[in-house]
Parts: C-alpha cells; sequence; structure tokens
C-alpha cells in the first residue's frame, strides 16, 4: 500500500517552490550571510506546515512536462511577488540614505550593503539596518509568512496569469520607491537646507570666513543631528508604510 502518492510529492515540490522563492526574494531572508540551504530549509518547512491544508483542497496537477515546467515557473512568480514587492520598502529607505548621505557630503564613504548586494553610503546602510530592526520589530516576516499561507487561498497553484490590474499596480509600487526616498528623508533633507541657507547668510555677513572649510563640519553635525531627533518621526513612516505595503501585497494576490 503507497502511503505517499506521485501527486502528493509533487504537490509538495510546488509549495517548495513557492515558500524558497519568497525567501529568497524577501528582505532579511534573501541576505547572503543567511546560507542557501538555509533559506531552502526555511521554505521546506513552511512547505510542511501547508500541505495538510494544500493536500485537502484537491488541486488537479497535471503531471506531462510542459505542464510541470508551467507550474513550477508559476509558482516561482507568485513567490517573487511576495518578496519582491516588500523588497521596495526597504529600496525606498536605501534611496533616502543616499540623498541624504550625498547632501551631506559621504559620498565617498562607501560600505557592501548585504541586503541589497551592492555598495551603499554610511547613511544608506545605517537606515537600512534601523529598518530591518523596526520590520522585525513589527513582525514583518511573520506577515511574509501568512501571506505565503494566505496565498494559497486567493491565488491556488497554477492560478498566476499575467493581470493588466497586477502589472499596473506593480509599476505603481516601483515608482513609489522615489516617493518613499523623499518621505523617510525629508526632515534631514529640510534641516541640510536650512543649514545651507544659514551659511550662506553668515558668508555674505562674514566675507572674511572660510565658509567651504567650516560649512562641511556643520552639515556632517546638522545632518547626523536631525537624523537623531527625527528617529521618532521615521519610525513612524516607516510603520505606516509597512502596514500599506502588506495591504500592497494581498491586493497583488487577488489581482494576479
Amino acid at each position: 500500500m503507497t502511503l505517499v502518492t506521485e501527486q502528493q510529492i509533487y504537490l509538495f515540490f510546488l509549495l517548495l517552490v513557492r515558500a524558497t522563492a519568497m525567501f529568497a526574494s524577501a528582505p532579511v531572508f534573501s541576505d547572503r550571510a543567511i546560507p542557501n540551504m538555509y533559506k531552502i530549509g526555511l521554505g521546506g518547512l513552511l512547505a510542511i506546515i501547508i500541505f495538510p491544508i494544500a493536500d485537502a483542497k484537491n488541486f488537479d496537477l497535471n503531471f506531462n512536462h510542459i505542464s510541470a515546467v508551467m507550474l513550477v515557473f508559476q509558482e516561482i512568480l507568485t513567490g517573487v511577488t511576495i518578496g519582491f514587492t516588500i523588497s521596495l520598502l526597504f529600496a525606498g529607505v536605501s534611496f533616502a540614505g543616499e540623498y541624504v548621505g550625498l547632501d551631506m557630503g559621504f559620498t565617498m564613504a562607501q560600505v557592501f550593503d548585504p541586503t541589497l548586494n551592492q555598495t551603499v553610503s554610511v547613511i544608506a546602510r545605517l537606515k537600512n539596518v534601523a529598518a530591518i530592526l523596526f520590520f522585525l520589530i513589527l513582525d514583518g516576516h511573520h506577515f511574509l509568512i501568512q501571506a505565503v499561507v494566505y496565498s494559497y487561498e486567493v491565488l491556488p497553484i497554477g492560478g498566476w496569469k499575467i493581470s493588466t490590474l497586477g502589472m499596473e499596480k506593480l509599476m505603481m509600487l516601483t515608482a513609489q520607491v522615489f516617493v518613499i526616498g523623499i518621505k523617510v528623508a525629508a526632515p534631514v533633507i529640510v534641516a541640510l537646507f536650512l543649514t545651507s541657507v544659514a551659511m550662506g547668510i553668515i558668508a555674505r555677513a562674514v566675507p572674511q570666513m572660510n565658509i567651504f572649510f567650516v560649512g562641511f563640519p556643520i552639515r556632517i553635525a546638522a545632518g547626523l543631528s536631525f537624523m537623531a531627533f527625527g528617529f521618532p518621526v521615521f519610525v513612524y513612516v516607516f510603520r505606516v508604510l509597512l502596514t500599506q505595503f502588506q495591504e500592497d501585497i494581498i491586493f497583488l494576490l487577488k489581482a494576479f
């Protein structure tokens, strides 16, 4: 007597593909510091948890080669939709850090950011670390797991299809990266602008002062000070944006 059927094995593999695709594309989980085997292991653990629910739905799975490849591809796209969408929030935070770092004069101070797999300014890295911290505090990682489980309610296996509504929403969210960056960086941008105005007035009032020599450390001090004082604003904005992106992920799953 066969305890596990061929269809159940295939079903578990498809569950593994969707979960692993999410972990491989989502922030925090996609970090290079986390070995790929751990990501696959997390995907396998989530697939084991979801399997009884998915098996009870009696999904109609075809076993010919072409449809099997298409199903795997669709599951990858579903998982990446969840992970990629939430990563846009972190891209916006990184953009804010890059802009502020450039405005403060930290253009040459670059460090490697493993969450984005590229070199960024020290301010961008600082904001990314803070974003990861608050993402975990606000249970963002729990939401990602819940989103994968919920996706089988609105987007069953093989249900992902190219949707005009979904693609328009995804393009809109991608464009929102720059808006997010401005929202996160706004307090420091305003502070640095006022600092520049003040230094311009001082330069006109005291022509003997070497404003370029004095202005550089003043801009750095002003930028860091307002970043520290404006940290509660950053927390509030990030919380609101995270809630918004969670709703957008649910919308995308329903749209596709």
